[in-house]
Formats: structure tokens, sequence, C-alpha cells
């Protein structure tokens, strides 16, 4: 079973997601001007032409043209994370999936892809438990985009002031006080976890890219040494200093890296 899942996962770092599909059709049709539109969606096809054959650094180029005309698509995301993955380059990889990832929480390659090149980070780092209601909760609001969470936010607020209509013109019967209360709880329940899921994606993340970088207890390269970490580990940016960035790694260690 774990050598079936092994070569699944490399049949997916294998092949770009070589069609436009609705995402980036959208972006597409967004994006300013027939010319630009038609210019991303060459670069996509041609970033996939070149991925197959072998020409991942062309790949990457062609790719993000499409990122420079600020057109964000799970799609290219999805692509740059292979692309980077099959130049060795893990820190690009891993933040392109966590981009990809960020606009289809759900999608299994990505996750998949994700986890697998994880495996070949040098810092193994768990994430630290605080206790299992936040983990829950930290799950639950993995699970869905923002846009995910604003339309069934909406959702629940047109069917609330749907059954509060119907109460007004047919009385307070029970089955509709049920379903206006029911329908009320799931609105708070995801408008409250869309402010937070915004809340969560205005921190600012960010993954090493570099072979290796000296984490420091402060903004300077005198003070003490606290870790070396390597090329794929992520963390939150907390911080600004000249020069340097304070920093929390996931097992809750904070330091300090240099910008360049």
């Amino acid at each position: 079973m774990k050598i079936k899942v092994a070569i699944l996962i490399l049949l997916a770092l294998s092949l770009p997601k070589s069609e436009a599909g609705a995402d980036l059709e959208t972006a597409l049709r967004q994006a300013q001007g027939g010319e630009q539109s038609r210019t991303a969606s060459a670069f996509f096809h041609k970033g996939n032409q070149s991925y197959e054959e072998g020409r991942f650094d062309q790949a990457i180029e062609e790719y993000e043209e499409i990122l420079n005309l600020g057109i964000k698509d799970f799609k290219v995301f999805y692509n740059l994370g292979n692309a980077h993955f099959r130049q060795k380059q893990l820190g690009k990889a891993i933040l392109n999936y966590r981009r990809a990832l960020d606009l289809r929480p759900r999608d299994e390659d990505a996750q998949a892809n994700l986890s697998y090149i994880k495996l070949y980070t040098l810092d193994k780092i768990e994430e630290q438990k605080i206790n299992p209601l936040s983990n829950m909760l930290h799950s639950f609001l993995e699970l869905w985009s923002i846009d995910e969470f604003a339309v069934l936010t909406s959702l629940f607020y047109s069917l609330s002031m749907g059954f509060g209509i119907l109460m007004l013109f047919r009385g307070p019967k029970r089955y509709l006080r049920l379903g206006f209360v029911a329908v009320l709880i799931l609105m708070v329940i995801f408008g409250s976890s869309l402010l937070a899921r915004i809340y969560y994606e205005s921190v600012d993340h960010g993954v090493v890219v570099a072979p290796q970088v000296e984490i420091r207890s402060g903004p300077g390269e005198d003070y003490i040494l606290q870790v070396t970490g390597h090329e794929g580990l992520e963390f939150r940016l907390d911080g600004k200093a000249e020069g340097w960035y304070r920093i929390s790694l996931p097992n809750g260690i904070r330091g300090w890296i240099p910008k360049d």
C-alpha cells in the first residue's frame, strides 16, 4: 500500500494541471483587456508544454509571468510547486503549494504533494499543540477558503431571513422556529469562521528558500544563535527590525532571521 501511494504521488508530480479550468478562465475574463487575457492563457499553455518537455526552469518563468499580470490561480500555483520541486527547490515548492491550498484547501493532489515534499526537508518540526479544542478549530478553518466561508455565511443569512419572513406570515410554528434557530446558529458559526480565516490570512507566513538560515535571539549577529533552519522550514512573521524579521516556528520557538 505504501508503495502504491508513493507511486501515485510521483505521478501527480510528473504532470502539471494541464487544463485552464474554471478558476483560471474566470481570472482571465477578469483580467484587464482581451490582449492581457490571451497573453496569460498563452503563458499557461507554454508553461505546461515546457514542463512536459522537462524544461522546468522555463516553465517556472512562464507561470510566473501569469502572476505578474495580477492573476492568482490554483492551477498556476500548483504547477509552480511541481516545477520547483523538479528543480530541487524545496522552499519555493512548499510556498507555492501553500498558495494553491489557500485557494483550494481540500485539493487532494496539492495536499499529497506538500506532504510528500516535506519528507525531504531537514527540519522535522511538529506544530505546537495548544489544546484539543483549538486544534479542532484550526483544522476546521483549514477545510474552507475565504470565498467558501463567505458563500456559506451569505447562504445561511438568506435562509434565516426566509424563515423569519415565513414566521411573520404563518406564525411562529415549531418547525419554523427550529429551522430559524438552526440556520441562525450556522450563520454565526460560519460568519465567525470567515472573520477568523480573514485574520489568519492577514498574518504573514513564510518559507525558508535559502539552503540554511541562522535563527538568533535578537536582531543582530551578536545575539545568541538559537537554531539553524534549513530550506523548506515554515514560519510566521511576527515583526520587523532594520535588516531582520522576527519569526515564530510551528513548535513555538521564536527568534530573528536576516532579511537577506
